[in-house]
């Protein structure tokens, strides 16, 4: 029987799965009343201390400057100044770990398409979760802009390999893998496939490492065979801009990454290019 234990199991064998809804609306809503509570506090604290300092009992004159008698006095304003003083204490407390809270929430990485709808057909599938949600509940995972996940890798992944295990490894799956493609012995009770992802790891490194090699050589050999100066510089600019693309596309890289790393490239290729031109006069 299908159940929130089922559920919770399944998540556990396959992490990428780890998609909850993020309330956005109620996490911001939280926030803003707790500043506006904390508005009127502070308010009703600015008028005890003014009614403290024009106050004609001596003792209460000291509020402001120690807080040793602030804390003792039994006086009735000190009792209310430093009781208001505790209630701001621990909503303001409250209040700043809800927003690094929310902070940190808003930076997590949002799940990809087919990891929702993976989700959603699990949910689905007799052998998964049978329709075992019901009402509301049923419609959790239906908040695509509300979601997010707690998959650690999702966020290091580059473009290529979201390419390659978002649209590559799917689309071969639909043509040709479920074919031959077995179950992995965990998963088959849940009626989850699974592909290798060290294997789709060393794919991804071995096609960055063959187009870091290949282009700039490429670049260099098909300047080689040219003899018009023009038709050089055209195919430079071709290369370069196809490299920065290449690059910004296959890695994580930075933007002044890319920009330093294609203008290396330019320069190579103009170096190589000004040699063969004076080896040529």
């Amino acid at each position: 029987m299908s159940d929130y234990n089922r559920l919770a199991s399944m998540i556990a064998r396959h992490g990428e799965a780890a998609v909850f809804r993020r309330f956005d609306a109620l996490n911001i809503k939280n926030l803003l009343y707790m500043q506006a509570e904390l508005v009127h506090l502070e308010a009703e604290l600015h008028q005890i201390e003014t009614d403290a300092r024009s106050s004609a009992d001596p003792s209460k004159n000291l509020y402001p400057f120690s807080v040793y008698d602030l804390r003792d006095s039994a006086s009735t304003g000190l009792v209310m100044q430093w009781t208001k003083h505790q209630e701001i204490q621990s909503k303001i407390q409250a209040y700043n770990g809800a927003l690094l809270q929310y902070q940190a929430l808003r930076k997590t990485a949002k799940p990809t398409a087919n990891t929702v709808e993976f989700l959603r057909e699990w949910l689905d599938r007799p052998e998964g979760g049978d329709f075992f949600l019901k009402g509301r509940e049923a419609t959790i995972w239906e908040a695509e802009g509300d979601l997010v996940s707690l998959d650690c890798h999702q966020s290091d992944k580059d473009a290529l390999t979201s390419l390659i295990s978002e649209r590559v490894v799917p689309w071969y799956h639909r043509r040709w893998g479920h074919r031959t493609k077995k179950p992995a012995s965990t998963a088959e009770w849940y009626g989850v496939w699974q592909y290798d992802k060290e294997k789709l790891s060393f794919l991804t490194s071995a096609i960055s490492t063959l187009l870091a090699s290949l282009l700039p050589s490429i670049s260099i050999l098909v300047l080689y065979f040219l003899s018009r100066p023009v038709t050089k510089l055209v195919v430079i600019l071709l290369f370069s801009i196809f490299f920065s693309l290449i690059l910004a596309t296959v890695s994580s890289a930075r933007r002044i990454e890319v920009f330093a790393a294609t203008t290396a490239l330019a320069a190579v290729q103009a170096v190589f290019v000004s040699g063969a031109e004076f080896r040529s006069c």
